[in-house]
């Protein structure tokens, strides 16, 4: 069978950046498993595999658009010292999470640190970034839904 939409897709995968970084990689044993087409990875992931057969082998190169999107300036905010506690030494790239007043839950990185404020950066670490793709498909299965494959 073949990688298709609305089936079940077990990859053993490596990713990496643009200067051969690697970024991310599933463990021997214990493969990335998702239903194609529901957004449980990056689009450009699901396009990558799709029509290939358990044992194929890809090799491939994602840019932002199909990955986590270009860098946006917008998301880069300047965030007051004083919400910060007094003891607390920032550190350029540091990172932080919060909820915001809906109850989501937003990262940011520490850009720049001035004496009265913060540049924070709420882009996705990866935003703007091609990525590079090496894959393995192990197994690929219909998904029942309602009784229906």
């Amino acid at each position: 069978m073949k990688v298709k939409k609305n089936c079940l897709v077990r990859i053993q995968y490596s990713v990496s950046d643009a200067a051969g970084n690697q970024i991310d990689a599933s463990h021997e044993g214990y493969p990335l498993e998702f239903v194609c087409g529901r957004g449980d990875v990056i689009v450009g992931l699901e396009r990558g595999i799709i029509g290939l057969e358990p044992g194929a082998k890809k090799s491939f190169t994602i840019g932002p658009d199909d990955a986590y999107g270009a860098h946006d300036q917008e998301l880069v905010k300047r965030l007051p010292r004083a919400g910060f506690p007094v003891d607390l030494e920032l550190v350029e790239g540091q990172r932080f999470s919060y909820r915001s007043e809906k109850g989501a839950e937003l990262m940011y990185k520490v850009r720049e640190i001035h004496s009265d404020h913060i540049m924070a950066d709420f882009n996705h670490p990866l935003a703007g970034q091609s990525l590079h793709y090496d894959v393995t498909v192990l197994e690929v299965t219909d998904v029942w839904v309602d009784g229906k494959s």
